[in-house]
């Protein structure tokens, strides 16, 4: 990571499947990221971002109750969230996907499987300076 300095971070990773969210968090601290926080779903995340704010979230799209699109909706529609960096991860892979969770406040997406290089490169994009 070379634009951003890792331990600027503070990284919320919103997934439901618990070994992704592991993997995520794991490979980000191994970069110095020390601050990384994990939800299972997108109510659990907001819940731990009004209890601080994050400057970087990783959502996943596909997940029960609250999708991404409507997780970043509801971080963009309310002003206590901040304005936190969002990189969107989905296996729709189609433009049309990539513009709605534009539209919707998404920073970044990214199609799954996510290589590692990419998601490292993205978050130095969104924190260049």
């Amino acid at each position: 990571m070379g634009a951003v300095q890792p331990f600027d971070l503070d990284v919320l990773v919103v997934d439901d499947h618990e070994a992704m969210r592991a993997l995520l968090a794991r490979v980000l601290a191994k970069k110095g990221v020390e601050r990384v926080r994990t939800a299972e779903n997108g109510a659990r995340a907001l819940d731990l971002l009004r209890e601080r704010a994050a400057n970087l979230v990783l959502a996943d799209n596909q997940m029960p109750g609250m999708n991404g699109l409507e997780f970043i909706a509801a971080i963009r529609g309310d002003p206590a969230f901040g304005a936190p960096k969002i990189i969107i991860v989905s296996g729709n892979d189609n433009g049309a996907f990539a513009a709605q969770a534009k539209a919707a406040g998404a920073d970044t997406v990214l199609v799954k499987p996510v290589l590692l290089a990419d998601l490292l490169t993205a978050i130095n994009e969104l924190f260049a300076v």
